[in-house]
């Protein structure tokens, strides 16, 4: 039986590619992408790597899936290149990433990590079950 911390698999909605871990995760047509294309997406998963592969080693681009971790404790996930703080607000970007800024965003969870300037693609945690959440 798989334990609740246990990745999950999820469809990639029609072209759409996840290049790697710690990328939120939107839901458009019944299916995942990592492009937050409006203010009224939510995240609702973190993926736990990049998505599936074909033959070729290339990354498919039809019937592709992802693993990811629902929302809920504390996941690793890729921020932009910003300044922490513990207890900032961590909201989901256009390209999947993290930021500070909300743009009118939804809100994905809270900074619970050292606080400092990280580099864009830097994986830091965040308590994503806070009350927060979109």
């Amino acid at each position: 039986m798989p334990q609740f911390n246990d990745p999950r698999n999820y469809d990639m909605n029609g072209t759409e590619t996840c290049t790697g871990a710690g990328l939120c995760l939107f839901v458009n047509s019944g299916a995942l992408e990592t492009t937050n294309a409006g203010a009224n997406n939510v995240c609702v998963a973190v993926s736990a790597d990049e998505s599936s592969r074909g033959e070729d080693n290339a990354l498919e681009t039809s019937g592709q899936t992802v693993s990811a971790y629902p929302l809920g404790g504390v996941l690793m996930i890729q921020s932009a290149g910003v300044t922490w703080a513990i207890g900032d607000i961590a909201y989901a970007a256009a390209d999947g990433q993290i930021n500070k800024t909300s743009s009118s965003q939804k809100a994905v969870g809270i900074f619970v990590g050292t606080p400092g300037a990280v580099t864009a693609g830097t994986l830091v945690p965040i308590a994503t079950s806070s009350g927060v959440v979109a």
